[in-house]
Order: structure tokens, then C-alpha cells, then sequence
């Protein structure tokens, strides 16, 4: 007894349709399927518009019986039902697409730093536990990424679009310049090195300052606020090139754990408290920095787990 075509389609999908006519039938929906995907990503696939593939699926949908008659016309049995398996999976295919090609790119960082290169050519680099989203493709009015942790932007220059960073607290817009970004401690901190930088709190008061190299912008719930920036080594995370002139030596191990992500302790409180006097490290191992402080103030070191602990 023959089977209707909605008998055989309810088999295919329920898995209990015969391997020969299930194997036919699948033929079909590949050679669609692959076809597909080859126009959508023929040449550069980041050129696909989602906003003309939305006015596109609006379109079939209001054309499918119209479609569905022509194809039956030109179909035999087999062909129907391959046809109406596509129109049940085709919407959520073009889905797939639409959403594959709008959506942003995520980067995030652990416990390593990573260099990325933006689609304008805009450079960043990202400290540990860092995250940023960004689209594959800017706007044509601005270039905007949402960014969480410690990053250094180097943005190319384009008077036309804007680029803009917004964090959970502030919102920061430049034009081409390069400066350094900390969401941390509830607080957003913008270290300008070259260019000028609009710094904006947005969730009270809406104030904005402008940043000028050598300034530091600090935002927090309450205010926005800017000082001029005495960290020489606030950008020690990504170059390792740290510089001190009569720093306490505990300061100092505080930026050798946070940069080398380790955890250098003192058996003795006093430790902490030594004047080091004119002091730099250029890009060394952990175990190189090590050697040199214990030789200049006469301590010792020991693993201890993950501990390495200082002492007399």
C-alpha cells in the first residue's frame, strides 16, 4: 500500500521511515542545505546583512504557499517531500545565519594576556580576566565595544566614527588615541598615554571629563573625577617594565603577584616595610626578579606550595 507524503514525512522525523527512501530523501535536503551555505558565505561571509536577511525571511514566509505550489509542480514524490522538510527547517536555518553573523565576538582572558586586532585595525591588548564584545562588523556611525577587566586600546584614528567603550559604570570615547582601561575595585580608572579621551559616568550623574596624556580619570557611583597619574607602572601588566625611586618594598611585590600572577609573601611584616631606593626591572623571569631582591636586601627565598616565601 502506498504511503501518503505526510505518512512518509511523520517517518522521517520520528526516525522510522525505510534506510533507502530516508536516504534519498536526505540526499536532497544536503545537496539544500550545502547549497545554501555557499551563497551566504561566497567570497567573505562577514559581508552577510541581517537586516536584509530578515526583510528576505519576511518575504518567504508571505510567498510560501506561492513557492510551495511551483515546486510541487516540478517535484515528484520524493521531491514534495524533501520540500516540505526544508520549509520545516529552513526558518531556523536562516536563523542560524542571521544570528551566526550578527552577533558579537566574546574574548575573554584568564590567567594569560592577549593581543587582539579589532575589524577598524584598533589594537587591544587584554590583562588577565578580561572580557570584550565587539561586532565583526562596526556601524557606519561608530565603532562601540562593551569591555569588563584591564585593557590597553590603541584605536586607529577616524574622525568619522567614533570609538566607543562602555563598561557597566562609564563610558569612554575617543577618535584615535591610546590609553589604558581598569574596571576593577567598583571603580573605572582611564589612563591616557597618547591623544584625548571623553570620559563619561553613566550611571548617576551623568558628568564627563575630557583626558589629556599624563591624566588619569577615576569614576565610581557617585562622581567622575580626574588627577594627574604618578603610577609610572600602570602599564607594567602588559610591557613588564617596572621603575621605582624609594617605593616600600611591599608595593612592590604587590605589582610583581598581580603582574606574574604569583604569590610572593614575608614571613616578617618589617620585611615589607624596606625603602628600596632607585629600582627597575626590564621585561625579567620571576626568578630572575627574585634573585635580584634577595641579593640587594640580603633575604632569603622558599617555595612553599604556591607560595614563595621572603625572609632574613
Amino acid at each position: 500500500m502506498e504511503h501518503t507524503e505526510n505518512h512518509i514525512i511523520q517517518k522521517f522525523i520520528d526516525g522510522t521511515l525505510d534506510s533507502k527512501t530516508r536516504l534519498t530523501i536526505t540526499k536532497k535536503i544536503n545537496r539544500f542545505k550545502k547549497s545554501t551555505e555557499e551563497k551566504i558565505t561566497e567570497n567573505n561571509p562577514y559581508k552577510f546583512n541581517a537586516d536584509d536577511a530578515w526583510n528576505n525571511l519576511h518575504k518567504q514566509i508571505k510567498k510560501k504557499d506561492r513557492m510551495l505550489e511551483k515546486i510541487f509542480e516540478k517535484m515528484g514524490k520524493i521531491g514534495k517531500i524533501a520540500a516540505f522538510i526544508i520549509v520545516l527547517i529552513g526558518f531556523s536555518i536562516s536563523g542560524y545565519y542571521i544570528f551566526r553573523f550578527d552577533s558579537n565576538l566574546k574574548i575573554k582572558t584568564e590567567n594569560n594576556i592577549k593581543t587582539i586586532t579589532l575589524p577598524d585595525g584598533s589594537v587591544v591588548t587584554l590583562n588577565t580576566n578580561s572580557l570584550i564584545s565587539y561586532p565583526k562588523i562596526f556601524g557606519k556611525n561608530n565603532r562601540t565595544v562593551k569591555f569588563e577587566g584591564e585593557a590597553f586600546f590603541d584605536i586607529r584614528k577616524n574622525p568619522l566614527k567614533p570609538f566607543i567603550i562602555e563598561t557597566n559604570k562609564a563610558q569612554i570615547k575617543v577618535l584615535g588615541t591610546s590609553f589604558n582601561v581598569n574596571t576593577g575595585n567598583k571603580i573605572t580608572e582611564v589612563v591616557v598615554k597618547t591623544g584625548k579621551v571623553e570620559f563619561r559616568n553613566i550611571v548617576k550623574n551623568k558628568n564627563k571629563i575630557i583626558l589629556t596624556p599624563g591624566e588619569k580619570g577615576i569614576s565610581n557611583t557617585e562622581k567622575i573625577y580626574k588627577i594627574n597619574n604618578t603610577n609610572l607602572n600602570y602599564l607594567s601588566w602588559k610591557t613588564r617594565f617596572f621603575t621605582y625611586n624609594n617605593e616600600k618594598l611591599k608595593n612592590i611585590i604587590s605589582d610583581i603577584n598581580k603582574t606574574y600572577q604569583v604569590n610572593i609573601i614575608f614571613n616578617n611584616t618589617e620585611i615589607g616595610e624596606i625603602i628600596t631606593g632607585k629600582t627597575s626591572f626590564n621585561n625579567y623571569n620571576i626568578n630572575t626578579i627574585i634573585q635580584i631582591i634577595c641579593e640587594t636586601h640580603h633575604l632569603h627565598s622558599k617555595i612553599d606550595g604556591k607560595k614563595i616565601i621572603l625572609s632574613y
